[in-house]
């Protein structure tokens, strides 16, 4: 996966649009382009610009961005994935936290009052837009209420908003599953047959039914951590004027730097591949049974 995207990264940096276009003025003449051309090195057969951007990648030289010219693409990664891999990491685990007792709560009565609710709350988290989510907490706890910071980075309280913005559609989706998987097991004849044998409820839900649930749900939320880290953060931090990744991302399309964007999109993959890899692993940990070839 991680080859797949470094060859189509090059191809779209190279074969599908001229980068000279990029980085020279509209009135630029031919010799002027010819110039940054050979100075960039796209004059050189494609297939030596493929060999030298492989060897590149190899030692970990990315590039130089276009828009801040003699940096590396690669720092500038640096000094902003760490802060949304933070934004992730706090909203990821705001979601987990709440989806699974929420989703045990709603599965234990099926359909009843309780059950409606928290389904319905669930549905409403997951149908808003994150970008209306960011701007109704800022309404709310920041503006009206004076509790948060509108928005920025350095301070932990900081932090609060847009995590809470991040984790309530994920909360709605991880819920959902939570709680089908949940009735799926507590209906099985395994846990009828534990209670029958006079074991509490407690138990059969806390080691029995949730752990074999834990595949789903563990799958689900593998897929809301890469989902986030695709992209999705980019809403967040555009709201909150949070310096992220995502945020770094849409200053290099409008700024029209291929190189960097390129970059962001080649850290991004390898990013999910390296979380499907862990899910993969962790698979394990939640059901031994399961074999990893």
């Amino acid at each position: 996966m991680v080859v797949a995207a470094s060859i189509v990264v090059f191809l779209l940096t190279r074969l599908f649009t001229d980068p000279v276009d990029f980085v020279v003025p509209l009135e630029a003449t031919e010799e002027e382009r010819a110039a940054r051309e050979a100075e960039l090195g796209f004059d050189r057969p494609i297939i030596v610009q493929f060999g030298d951007y492989i060897a590149g990648l190899a030692r970990g030289d990315f590039g130089e961005s276009l828009w801040q010219p003699g940096r590396s693409t690669i720092d500038i990664i640096g000094q902003t994935l760490p802060k949304t891999l933070l934004l992730v990491a706090a909203g990821m685990t705001l979601a987990i936290a709440l989806a699974l007792p929420i989703g045990m709560i709603a599965a234990i009565r099926p359909g009843g009052l309780l059950d409606r609710l928290l389904v319905t709350l669930s549905l409403a988290g997951l149908s808003m837009p994150q970008f209306f989510v960011g701007l109704m907490l800022i309404i709310i706890f920041a503006v009206r209420l004076d509790w948060l910071p509108v928005g920025g980075y350095g301070d932990p309280s900081q932090l609060v908003l847009p995590a809470v913005a991040l984790a309530l559609p994920a909360l709605g989706r991880l819920t959902m599953v939570v709680r089908s998987a949940m009735i799926d097991e507590l209906n099985s004849q395994y846990v009828k047959a534990a209670r029958a044998k006079g074991m509490a409820r407690r138990t059969v839900i806390a080691k029995h039914a949730l752990r074999n649930a834990g595949v789903q749900v563990l799958t689900m939320s593998g897929w809301e951590v890469t989902r986030a880290l695709a992209g999705f953060t980019v809403v967040v931090e555009k709201v909150f004027a949070w310096p992220g990744f995502g945020l770094f991302a849409l200053e290099a399309i409008q700024r029209r730097d291929l190189f960097l964007l390129s970059t962001i999109v080649l850290v991004a993959s390898i990013l999910v591949v390296v979380v499907n890899v862990v899910v993969d692993i962790l698979y394990k940990w939640v059901d031994p049974r399961i074999t990893l070839s």
